[in-house]
């Protein structure tokens, strides 16, 4: 996906800032990986947040975030994806299908996705909703109708010796969904510190592995 100006000109959009979450309270710290519950204000469901820092570019994992087809590869439960429309070079509609555990139901979500950068920052922010009536629904397969979340990469820049520097990025993950029908109490507690933790530990892993192989 081409980025450059387009994502400047829409660093316009609002978005909530991490302040609407009356606290965050870490229930994990595992692996580099911070996950963080709190309640935004005026929701009723928790909402999950995950920090973690990667050594590579801004544009090594924007490389991975913006391939649809990687998508059962670094996210949580993710069984299939694919993109239903594409608005425009920031702006796109997913369907994707979440394989939930026994006795549940599984899952599945058409998400809008917007990406946005602060050109001075160069901050990108990955803001996402839920179209629910897109696609007809399917049966035994319950419809994920409440969901907002984003993702925030902020570069960064290490000065090493010979005046060489290491390129890292932070990422944060925040989503508040309503998983809707009938789910187990410890199902969701589980989902909770889950959901953040292993979407990021699995995008790590693709973002080096995928260094790892450019570079031979």
């Amino acid at each position: 996906m081409k980025r450059n100006f387009t994502l400047m000109l829409l660093s316009l959009f609002l978005i909530a800032p991490l302040e609407a979450y009356a606290s965050w309270q870490l229930i994990k710290d595992e692996d580099a990986i911070q996950v963080y519950s709190g309640k935004l204000q005026g929701t009723r469901i928790k909402s999950a947040k995950g920090e973690v820092t990667i050594a590579a570019s801004l544009d090594e994992i924007l490389a991975v975030l913006e391939n649809i087809q990687l998508l059962p590869r670094w996210l949580y439960k993710c069984k299939s994806a694919k993109t239903i429309k594409q608005v425009d070079i920031v702006e796109r509609y997913d369907y994707i299908y979440s394989d939930m555990p026994w006795p549940s139901w599984d899952r599945d979500v058409i998400v809008r996705s917007v990406f946005q950068q602060n050109p001075d920052t160069k901050v990108v922010t990955v803001s996402f909703d839920t179209n629910p009536t897109m696609v007809a629904l399917k049966q035994r397969v319950v419809r994920v109708k409440q969901m907002t979340g984003r993702m925030v990469l902020t570069p960064q820049t290490k000065k090493l010796a010979n005046n060489q520097s290491a390129k890292s990025t932070k990422v944060i993950y925040e989503v508040n969904a309503d998983p809707g029908g009938k789910i187990p109490k410890w199902l969701v507690n589980d989902m909770i510190s889950d959901f953040p933790f292993y979407s990021l530990k699995n995008l790590r892993a693709l973002v080096m592995s995928r260094k790892v192989n450019e570079t031979h």
